[in-house]
């Protein structure tokens, strides 16, 4: 009897716990926001195929019976569960199998290639899923080993980044992208030439800055802003940032600007950060907000 009594005790509280973590957050666990899902990529998406649907942040952002979840390179979108790709799905030179019993949103088939053939990436075998688009993702395409040989081989490679493209015979092209956080700096396209050469070397992923201070006011694109309203606190690669300083006799100001390179941003050597009793108590006296010189 005390054992019954406590459990329906133990449940009532983890009940009233749930409640008012609802009233709180104003979002149920089941809607919460999906944080393992990578940013949406438009163009990395356009790139590989994929028409991206609408965005969401959760559950209630999406109407009927759609819901929000992470699709790929188009992040957080509505997509209805019961939606399916096509099936069964003819290869050139590859057998096509389920992997699952159904070809639904995020079922996935396996592509593998005939005795003989290869993809031009090397292997035979890839694991394609399938969109909210009702497409089923890129894979490459399936080739005779000996073409294999009259292609200009892998591209340069790129770190911090990658390319999408499948096909390295001359006239062909691949687009270089770079993961989050970085930049994409030279030629984001390159050709496999008819002497079987790339046109160009591989570009560079920059990283992009944080700005090294906290308790500031700057101009940045053009505005000046307080850093908590710079999205992420980071500037992106050649980019600048103008900090202020003080004058001679500290009643007036001038700027002094930096630039982001490849993760770094130097702060001037006349910038001084407020401290905190300045940035809060008399933030009309920093030098950001004091005449120009």
């Amino acid at each position: 009897m005390q054992r019954a009594m406590g459990t329906k005790i133990q449940q009532l509280f983890l009940a009233l716990v749930s409640f008012f973590l609802v009233i709180i957050t104003g979002i149920p666990k089941e809607d919460a926001e999906d944080t393992t899902c990578p940013q949406v990529r438009e163009g990395l998406a356009e790139a590989m195929g994929q028409t991206c649907q609408k965005p969401c942040l959760r559950h209630r952002d999406c109407s009927g019976k759609r819901r929000c979840l992470c699709d790929g390179h188009c992040g957080l979108s509505c997509i209805t569960l019961s939606r399916t790709c096509p099936w069964p799905v003819q290869l050139q030179h590859a057998d096509v199998r389920l992997k699952g019993e159904s070809h639904h949103f995020r079922d996935e088939m396996v592509v593998s290639c005939h005795p003989g053939f290869t993809m031009s990436e090397g292997g035979n075998t890839v694991t394609s899923h399938c969109q909210g688009d009702r497409k089923w993702s890129s894979t490459p395409a399936c080739q005779a080993e000996l073409d294999a040989e009259n292609t200009c081989g892998p591209p340069p490679a790129l770190k911090n980044g990658f390319h999408v493209g499948f096909s390295w015979k001359p006239g062909n092209s691949v687009q270089y992208f770079c993961e989050q956080s970085y930049e994409l700096d030279g030629e984001s396209v390159n050709s496999c030439q008819e002497n079987l050469l790339w046109s160009n070397p591989a570009p560079t992923c920059r990283a992009r800055c944080q700005i090294p201070v906290q308790r500031s006011r700057i101009v940045y694109q053009g505005k000046k802003v307080w850093i908590g309203e710079v999205p992420g606190g980071e500037v992106q690669h050649l980019e600048e940032v103008t900090f202020f300083c003080h004058g001679q006799n500290r009643s007036c100001s001038y700027q002094a600007i930096s630039r982001c390179f490849d993760g770094h941003l130097p702060l001037p050597d006349c910038y001084r950060e407020p401290t905190w009793l300045q940035y809060t108590i008399f933030p009309k006296k920093l030098v950001s907000e004091i005449p120009s010189c």
